[in-house]
């Protein structure tokens, strides 16, 4: 039985990183609290986060998070893109997020290197 074959994309991913790679992803709806985007993740090499809403939303570092402070992601598909070999460690840190005039949703895709152990899995 043959191996299947993976993407030119993720190929290159894997050979850059030396290692192999997956893809998560997810939604968050912000809100007029502040709220955990994505948790910290040492093995996250990159981080897309894209608008689909109708309302704009801000992205930071710590929970000082607020309509002043923070990067703000355009309506109608602003996004924000991190990766390990432009932006060091900021894929890996944890993210905040906050509506401005209204809930709006935004979808995550995160890239993790992964270790395979035999005796652990993939981890």
């Amino acid at each position: 039985m043959s191996t299947p074959a993976i993407g030119a994309a993720l190929a290159y991913t894997q050979q850059l990183l030396g290692g192999p790679v997956f893809e998560q992803d997810s939604s968050v709806t912000t809100s007029a609290n502040i709220q955990q985007l994505v948790p910290g993740n040492g093995d996250r090499v990159a981080l897309v986060i894209i608008n689909t809403g109708s309302n704009d939303a801000m992205i930071w570092l710590d929970s000082t998070i607020s309509s002043t402070v923070g990067i703000r992601i355009a309506a109608s598909g602003g996004s924000v893109t991190m990766e390990v070999t432009e932006d060091f460690t900021l894929p890996s840190r944890q993210w905040f997020c906050l509506q401005i005039n209204g809930a709006t949703p935004l979808a995550v895709i995160e890239l993790v290197r992964s270790v395979l152990n035999s005796q652990q899995g993939r981890k």
